[in-house]
């Protein structure tokens, strides 16, 4: 059993297996109930506001109630810059390489579990601003004038991040999205909320 998790979101996701968020909700609430000392979730996220767990839960975000939050972000083409806050008191200024805002929201969430584990906040600053992300996310390749970004998103929250993360990473440039429908079930289930992903 872990003695952290960090929860991202709860959306209703993989519909051939799950029946509604309700189920997708109940099946974080199990994991979380393994978890030993605290869980770490985003503090917009409705669903995550509720969880009936056995350990702490620690909101993260940009909001003044969150305990942990991000502030003062500063988002460029070469990444993002945030001050991190436990409620407060001010962690640190923290870069990273990478783009959108869940990938700030997501740093956060690491600086608070290694703060929460007394880990040298100035290695993580450094960790962080090395990380280049993870395989089949935002992997960028250049094909003659063309910067192509290949993105594994294939729920309409994941095609929103990642369509925010290439505007600010190519501020100057258009922008043409091709989607390619990952299962049959998923397309269904979501077929409105991909529109609408898409056209933003």
């Amino acid at each position: 059993h872990p003695d952290y998790a960090i929860m991202t979101n709860v959306d209703f996701d993989h519909p051939d297996y799950f029946k509604d968020l309700a189920d997708v909700k109940d099946s974080f609430e199990t994991y979380g109930r393994h978890v030993r000392k605290g869980l770490f979730a985003r503090g917009e996220d409705k669903s995550l506001r509720d969880l009936n767990v056995d350990v702490p839960v620690y909101y993260y975000g940009t909001a003044p109630d969150d305990d942990f939050r991000a502030a003062n972000i500063v988002r460029t083409p070469d990444g993002s810059t945030y001050d991190a806050h436990d409620k407060d008191q001010k962690l640190g200024t923290f870069t990273i390489h990478l783009y959108g805002e869940h990938s700030v929201l997501n740093s956060l969430a690491v600086v608070a579990v290694a703060y929460m584990e007394k880990i040298d906040l100035e290695k993580i600053m450094a960790e962080l601003a090395n990380f280049s992300g993870v395989k089949r996310r935002f992997a960028e390749e250049d094909i003659a004038d063309l910067n192509v970004i290949d993105d594994y998103a294939h729920h309409p929250s994941e095609i929103t991040a990642t369509i925010d993360a290439a505007r600010q990473k190519f501020p100057q440039k258009e922008l043409v999205v091709v989607f390619q429908p990952h299962t049959y079930s998923r397309l269904a289930a979501y077929l409105t909320e991909f529109g609408q992903s898409l056209i933003r």
